[in-house]
């Protein structure tokens, strides 16, 4: 900011000086972070954490569209809150489709924040380029996280921060030889057991202090007059955001539809139950851990360090596990190409099942139950709708988060792969010339949707190819590593049986991350043979398990890839251009106003634990390791609202009005008639279609959704 900005900024802070109450301490305002997200096209939250010494900050709000910060809106006399730790939303509204807005805050002497920005969404009938990112997995291990310090120069439309923004295990980023240093930061204070419940736990108030702690040690730095963590990083565009395991400390409060159990720490409930036994696989008991003080604390201080809308409660009375809950998940539609969907993948999901020996539990019949979930059915079936209405608006892309990922890596059940032929990952990873004991990833465990939401998975990927959606791209983290997947799934719904599996048509997912997370550290070796060789080993044991391989060879529509190392990959792609294990890394998405898509990955060699290293341009630089495009799938109409078309123009006696819009509830995509209070639908589960008369009315079944469509003129 020049001289003449700062003037004119102080001089306005003083004359509305008096609309700021004077704080008990009457000391300097500090900034702890800014940031903005959750935008629409005319919305978005705008967060902050600061404090006067030790009480709550006064401050006004500034926001312009104006780059030099001349031409300012002020919102005055607001306040962080204590019991918030400090920290500061506020919902901007009124605001213009796909502009560009620049804010900061001011305290009562003056002292500024930074400035930060963010777009908003283009109107959905915008045939706007849209350019965003994402990453996931922030462990204090690998703090200041040095790859962030690159995302601000990307200029995102909007980033999402997709999942474990925060660790609850100790750290000491910039000890020496494992000693601890300035920045010790220990383990939060523990809470529950897994597999068996325990009342021994973490305090509600030892669970806000000890988590609030880690969420502003994201902010700070590690090295005097370092990078402040992830500070830039959140101040640089607008952001979605979405938690998983590790904000909610990664043992019993992680399973939020799961039963609520005994007493822990000076709580009534939440201890959890013991995931051993194959009673509490489906929670039939009536309580839910997303309703515990405890879950329900961790919730809140995730909430305080992001900027997320309040989007209010669900009202769902049929659906126990949600009704009543924080709504969390949501949609944005980002111009005519671009939909995006923020899941909620914690807050409903079943226990995570385990052996008797704690191992977990992938096997069938447990992990197939067709009545677990890890998005409860209301969820579930917001996210069927929004993609069934963007495939029918002609919306070009679907992108989906969530924070585990939904494809398939090893055996149905949880084995492993056996892996042969495998590289030399390095040595001296532990400053010593200690071999790597670095372990590839080579089954899907029970927090993935294979591995222990199967039938869930199924149907999801079931409805996806059934109506014809295209251009689907599944968006995840978690795994600390980089993959692109084509995902599978079975038409007849037998899960345990590989052979019945094929391909979603039109529909892939990014693996991306970690930003700063282990798993990558213990890789030394960072060649291209080295990588080319555990791609090629990973995805051969994949063919010979009769898995799809790792990667998007014969992608329809798929060009112009790019590898670091790998001249052939424009013209022969193979596992490894879609791939990268030793890696920090984000990905980058950019829909042209055409509708073409383009995915790079962008990252730096991962670096050891606690080393505390800032960014190295030199010896250390971000580099593009793989590139590609896509040239999407041609729009199709989805065969059941062809067909229900079809039948208001052929039976327009009985389906009146025209035009009733498609709808999804459980196992039907539905229409209601209401002039002639007629229902019609198709089941996913048998693919007939069904009529009835009234609400109450008996269910008739007309025949095959087949024979319709042929009938109908739909079946191409």
């Amino acid at each position: 900011m020049s001289q003449k900005q700062f003037k004119r900024l102080a001089k306005f802070a003083m004359l509305t000086a008096a609309t700021i109450a004077a704080s008990p301490s009457n000391a300097t305002v500090t900034f702890t972070g800014i940031a903005a997200g959750d935008a629409t096209t005319t919305d978005a939250v705008v967060w902050t954490r600061a404090l006067d010494d030790t009480f709550p900050a006064n401050l006004n709000l500034f926001y312009t569209t104006d780059p030099l910060l001349l031409q300012n809106k002020v919102v005055s006399g607001l306040s962080t809150v204590a019991n918030n730790d400090y920290t500061l939303k506020y919902q901007l509204t009124g605001l213009q489709p796909g502009t560009t807005y620049y804010y900061f805050f001011l305290g009562p002497k003056g002292e500024q924040s930074a400035t930060g920005t963010f777009k908003t969404a283009y109107d959905a009938s915008v045939n706007a380029p849209v350019h965003f990112g994402f990453s996931g997995d922030m462990d204090g291990l690998m703090r200041p996280y040095a790859l962030a310090s690159t995302i601000p120069a990307q200029k995102f439309d909007f980033y999402v921060n997709l999942g474990d923004v925060i660790y609850e295990n100790a750290s000491h980023a910039g000890g020496i030889n494992g000693t601890p240093g300035a920045n010790e930061s220990p383990s939060v204070t523990l809470t529950g057991n897994i597999p068996a419940p325990s009342a021994t736990g973490a305090t509600q108030s030892q669970l806000f202090n000890d988590f609030s702690k880690k969420y502003r040690e994201q902010f700070v730095s590690v090295n005097a007059g370092g990078q402040n963590g992830l500070q830039a990083l959140y101040a640089a565009q607008g952001n979605y955001t979405l938690y998983d395991n590790h904000e909610l400390g990664n043992k019993q409060y992680i399973n939020g539809g799961a039963p609520a159990g005994g007493p822990v720490g000076d709580m009534a409930s939440g201890a959890g139950v013991d995931a051993r036994v194959t009673d509490f696989d489906v929670n039939n008991t009536g309580t839910f851990m997303n309703k515990t003080p405890g879950f329900l604390t961790l919730q809140q201080t995730y909430l305080n360090y992001q900027p997320i809308a309040d989007l209010g409660t669900i009202n769902a009375p049929l659906d126990p596990r949600s009704n009543g809950t924080k709504q969390l998940y949501h949609t944005k539609q980002w111009g005519k190409n671009v939909l995006f969907i923020n899941t909620d993948a914690r807050s409903y999901r079943d226990i995570r099942i385990k052996t008797a020996a704690n191992a977990d539990d992938a096997s069938a019949p447990r992990a197939n139950n067709p009545k677990r979930t890890l998005l409860g059915a209301t969820q579930l079936a917001a996210i069927e709708q929004a993609l069934l209405n963007a495939q029918i608006a002609g919306t070009t892309w679907k992108f989906i988060t969530t924070s585990d990922p939904i494809d398939q890596i090893g055996p149905i059940g949880g084995a492993s792969l056996t892996l042969n032929n495998l590289p030399n990952f390095g040595t001296g990873v532990d400053g010593a010339g200690k071999a790597s004991t670095y372990g590839a990833v080579s089954s899907d465990g029970g927090k993935s949707w294979i591995g222990g939401y199967r039938a869930e998975r199924n149907a999801l990927l079931k409805f996806i190819a059934d109506n014809k959606i295209t251009n689907v791209v599944f968006l995840t983290t978690d795994d600390h590593q980089n993959r692109i997947n084509e995902l599978t799934y079975s038409p007849t719904g037998d899960t345990e049986n590989q052979s019945s599996y094929v391909k979603v048509p039109y529909t892939f997912e990014i693996t991306a991350g970690p930003l700063g997370a282990t798993g990558p550290d213990l890789i030394t070796n960072h060649t291209f043979l080295m990588a080319q060789q555990l791609a090629n080993s990973l995805a051969t044991a994949q063919a010979a398990a009769g898995l799809e391989p790792i990667g998007l060879q014969g992608y329809p529509g798929l060009k112009n890839v790019t590898r670091i190392g790998d001249p052939t990959a424009s013209f022969s792609p193979s596992a490894v251009d879609f791939y990268s294990p030793d890696t920090f890394n984000y990905n980058t998405l950019d829909v042209s106003a055409n509708g073409d898509l383009s995915v790079a990955s962008f990252g730096i060699y991962a670096t050891a634990q606690n080393a505390g290293l800032e960014y190295d341009p030199i010896n250390n630089p971000v580099q593009k390791v793989f590139s590609f495009q896509i040239t999407p799938a041609p729009y199709t109409v989805p065969p059941a609202s062809c067909l229900m078309n079809w039948a208001e123009k052929t039976y327009s006696n009985l389906f009146a009005p025209n035009g009733s819009a498609s709808q999804v509830s459980g196992a039907y995509t539905y229409r209601y008639y209401k002039d002639t209070d007629t229902f019609v639908g198709i089941s996913s589960i048998d693919s007939h279609v069904y009529t009835k008369k009234g609400i109450n009315g008996t269910l008739q079944d007309l025949g095959t959704l087949q024979s319709w469509l042929k009938t109908s003129g739909c079946a191409s």
